[in-house]
């Protein structure tokens, strides 16, 4: 991390690769990863003695997502909060205003496009699941989903908080000014 270089490569991203790796260069103190599960079965197995640190990319990574779903899931004290203030100017209902736009972001709950249809079912799919008293292991196999994705779902409090951070929809197509005639004549 001082030097701001890799010291290596390594063939792939498993546990063991790492392990064997690490029992190959002993005596390394501390070692900087990320949160991988993998790699910090490897370290246990093979530096036992490191201390292992998250790096700096991913302790901010993980913050501001963190911030993001936080605030995601308080939307509505916020419009509460700035309603209650007496001095503060009447605005419109984001929803309204979101609602009109054509371009640009879509607040969650508004969305409509494919990954957004394909997340509220999922979300709803893995809750029926887990109220059923599923595990999430069990429903990550039946579903064919990886165990991180399974967990996302089964934490979140609403499909809308998986869809704050997905920026699908976000970006502005070269083909919006013509997607009118399209829809209209091949629709």
């Amino acid at each position: 991390m001082q030097t701001r270089r890799p010291i290596d490569v390594l063939t792939d991203r498993s546990g063991d690769t790492l392990a064997a790796w690490l029992r190959a260069h002993p005596g390394i103190e501390i070692i900087c990863r990320d949160r991988a599960s993998a790699y910090a079965d490897g370290v246990a197995k093979g530096a036992p003695q490191a201390i292992q640190v998250a790096d700096r990319w991913h302790l901010w990574n993980n913050l501001g997502v963190a911030v993001e779903r936080t605030v995601a899931r308080h939307r509505h004290c916020l419009v509460a909060a700035v309603a209650d203030l007496d001095d503060a100017p009447k605005r419109p209902d984001i929803a309204e205003v979101a609602a009109g736009l054509q371009r640009g972001p879509v607040e969650p709950p508004l969305r409509q496009d494919r990954v957004a249809v394909r997340t509220r079912a999922r979300y709803a799919e893995i809750q029926a699941l887990l109220a059923q008293g599923n595990s999430i292991r069990s429903i990550g196999t039946q579903l064919g989903l990886a165990r991180g994705t399974t967990r996302r779902f089964a934490r979140a409090t609403s499909p809308e908080e998986l869809l704050v951070n997905n920026r699908t929809g976000y970006r502005d197509s070269i083909l919006d000014e013509f997607k009118p005639y399209l829809h209209q004549h091949h629709g």
